[in-house]
């Protein structure tokens, strides 16, 4: 499809109920900033015409350190997000809060696919986050940046300087810390072949602090065997790890398990 100027663009339909709403706010909100524009949306046909984009990052990065330069610049633009006027976070709804239950959940209901320190590790971590949450300091988190979510814009525009841009945003409040710990929970393979998997996890997320300006203290944490671990990315890869298996991605699941395993010392 094409816009009335002669760009390209995609028409893209959703099923009722699956949060593309939600998605639609965040990135009309956007404006273009870190995120796919937004030509024109529907809600009662649950339809959006959407920039026409590349391919997703994870086809094109060299190596796990070019996706995260990536990534940091992108999200950059994508804190921008202007946050909804008036907003609020009940007590108990925050990411950490969320996830703390979520593994609490999971992990029984999966047949306890891991060591029971790992899953207090977790929750040690979660309710830390949890505990650290400020509203004041929140932006709107995409919730999801891997590198299948972040595609190649076909030309140079202003918003995207990166190259890329964000896709289906679950565009909630929460710190900056939380998008760079998604950043860098996937890699699972170069996590588990790593000789050294803390120097590895620990150089990624000094590599994101220096990028985006996030205090590297604020979001390493000395823990069990005194393993430097990345709090919002190890309470992700145990809680994606747990989601995966439940869902019947068995083999993807315990091998997110396994390399919050190896960063644990478990």
């Amino acid at each position: 499809m094409r816009t009335s100027d002669g760009g390209d663009a995609v028409l893209r339909l959703a099923p009722p109920g699956d949060g593309f709403t939600g998605q639609v706010r965040t990135i009309a909100a956007a404006d273009g900033h870190g995120y796919v524009r937004l030509y024109a949306h529907d809600p009662a046909q649950h339809a959006a015409l959407l920039e026409a984009l590349g391919p997703a990052l994870s086809a094109t990065a060299p190596s796990p350190e070019d996706a995260l330069d990536v990534l940091a610049a992108t999200l950059l633009q994508a804190w921008l997000v202007p946050r909804p006027p008036d907003a609020v976070v009940p007590p108990g709804t925050d990411k950490a809060s969320t996830l703390y239950e979520l593994i609490k959940q999971l992990y029984p209901q999966t047949g306890h696919p891991c060591p029971p320190e790992l899953i207090e590790r977790a929750l040690c971590y979660a309710r830390r986050r949890a505990d650290a949450f400020d509203l004041d300091a929140c932006v709107v988190c995409h919730g999801d940046p891997h590198p299948d979510n972040a595609l190649a814009v076909l030309m140079p525009r202003p918003g995207a300087e990166s190259g890329y841009v964000l896709v289906d945003p679950d565009g909630f409040l929460c710190d900056r810390a939380y998008d760079l710990g998604v950043a860098v929970r996937d890699w699972e393979p170069e996590v588990l072949a790593a000789a050294d998997p803390v120097a590895l996890v620990r150089g990624w997320c000094a590599r994101l602090s220096a990028a985006t300006g996030v205090d590297e203290q604020a979001v390493w944490e000395w823990g069990f065997v005194e393993q430097a671990v990345w709090e919002w990315g190890f309470v992700e890869r145990v809680s994606s790890g747990l989601y995966m298996i439940r869902h019947g991605a068995r083999d993807e699941g315990r091998d997110y398990l396994a390399a919050a395993a190896r960063l644990n010392g478990v």
